[in-house]
């Protein structure tokens, strides 16, 4: 339906990432440190807040901005979208940072089976989800 690539190569990466030297390096930002035994925490594993990645990309960056914060932007939209519409799960607060490491370049993510990926999330999620306790 959204016209995304089943073949290109496969969605696989690390998932013990320092999730917040990711989010400096590709978005330009890095959240605050992790308040332990909360869920008060902007960066939980691998998912971060929306609503701390909205604040810092508000506003449309200026016409004359550079190369790399036009990227940081297109990064941040491309995983508030993919977010919401592949790789949702139960929290309505918070987004996983896992597609962002295959988003560097930008261009790279075109290589990517992104519909392949999103199934076997979707698997994984109800396969989660039908679990007795």
């Amino acid at each position: 339906m959204l016209g995304i690539l089943v073949d290109g190569l496969f969605v696989i990466g690390k998932t013990d990432l320092q999730w917040n030297m990711v989010c400096r390096e590709l978005l330009g930002h890095e959240p605050p440190p992790v308040i332990l035994n909360s869920n008060r925490s902007i960066l939980a594993g691998a998912r971060i807040r929306y609503k701390w990645l909205e604040a810092w990309f508000v506003i449309p960056p200026a016409a004359n901005a550079g190369d790399e914060v036009m990227q940081q932007h297109a990064r941040y939209h491309l995983l508030v979208w993919m977010g919401a519409l592949l790789f949702m799960d139960k929290s309505a607060d918070r987004v996983s940072l896992l597609p962002l490491q295959f988003l560097n370049p930008i261009s790279n993510g075109r290589q990517y089976s992104w519909g392949s990926a999103a199934l076997a999330w979707l698997y994984r999620h109800i396969c989660s989800a039908s679990k007795k306790d």
